[in-house]
């Protein structure tokens, strides 16, 4: 028998590979990739915090439904406010264009993302690209469950040194819950973006409205998910025991009627909004998805 001793390296490397991901931190499988969030040298002194709640409708928001996130938003005094994601019925109401406008502060006429087909580039930077030409030690997060979405942002961002920017593509929601857990308190970047997608797959599987049971109950879990994140991630002091100053932004992408969503109705182009600043710090001002990007940039920068 002849040995192909090429082929044997390779396998070898193979096996090494498959060995790292499985003793990581932060895990490795075929549905999976793997950031490189490591532990940062110092706690920024402001951080932004993007939570994306993929397909919320902005009655969804309610004590019923909602409970953590709306006492939440009293206690600091503020009150759930609503956008129009469709900047005025011209941007079909679609996650990617949506999305893409909130993370390079632009709408679709310009980063060229028009809908869920949209194979890319994205034309404009990304608030990660923009964030670590002005600021060379910047560190960035993206997280998110949807591979269209983490497709078209790492298209951008392949030329960003991997220590400034990390990006987790997981399975899902709770896998999204269980690395931000993991990771957070050591990574705390300058800017993140997390992304949850439970609700708008619920809202397909069913209906976008808040009286449908499996769209209610996904928002339920969501409220309960992002109060678990609040509590055990984002309230406590960072390994190093400082807490930044931190601005987090909680925003919908779009709504829906039916079981679809794309078109401009009510249901589907207005989402709702909150954004609360550290203590001390004016209320930010947004009218609109793309305000979102440029606002993050302006606290941090």
């Amino acid at each position: 028998m002849v040995f192909n001793t090429q082929k044997l390296t390779l396998c070898s490397g193979l096996k090494l590979l498959v060995a790292l991901c499985a003793i990581s931190l932060l895990g490795c499988s075929r549905s999976d990739e793997q950031g490189q969030c490591n532990a940062a040298p110092q706690v920024p002194v402001r951080q932004v915090v993007i939570i994306g709640i993929d397909g919320l409708r902005a009655d969804a928001v309610s004590p019923a439904l909602t409970p953590f996130l709306f006492r939440l938003a009293e206690s600091h005094g503020l009150a759930w406010g609503k956008i129009d994601v469709s900047n005025g019925r011209t941007q079909q109401t679609y996650s990617a264009p949506g999305w893409v406008s909130v993370l390079t502060a632009s709408w679709a006429t310009a980063h060229g993302i028009v809908d869920n087909s949209s194979a890319g580039p994205i034309k404009v930077q990304t608030v990660f690209e923009r964030l670590q030409g002005s600021k060379a030690d910047s560190r960035s997060v993206l997280m998110t469950s949807w591979k269209p979405l983490y497709d078209l942002v790492q298209g951008r961002l392949r030329s960003l040194p991997e220590i400034h920017h990390a990006a987790f593509l997981r399975q899902d929601d709770a896998a999204i819950e269980q690395e931000v857990l993991t990771t957070w308190r050591a990574c705390q970047p300058e800017l993140a973006f997390i992304h949850l997608d439970a609700v708008d797959k619920a809202g397909h599987n069913g209906s976008f409205d808040p009286s449908d049971p499996g769209y209610a109950a996904a928002v339920r879990e969501t409220d309960s998910r992002i109060r678990r994140l609040w509590e055990k991630a984002f309230a406590p002091p960072s390994t190093q025991g400082a807490t930044p100053q931190r601005l987090v932004i909680f925003a919908s992408d779009h709504g829906g009627v039916g079981n679809s969503h794309g078109r401009y109705s009510d249901a589907e182009r207005w989402a709702p909004l909150l954004a609360i600043s550290p203590s001390g710090y004016p209320a930010v001002k947004i009218s609109s998805l793309v305000d979102i990007g440029q606002v993050s940039l302006d606290f941090v920068q």
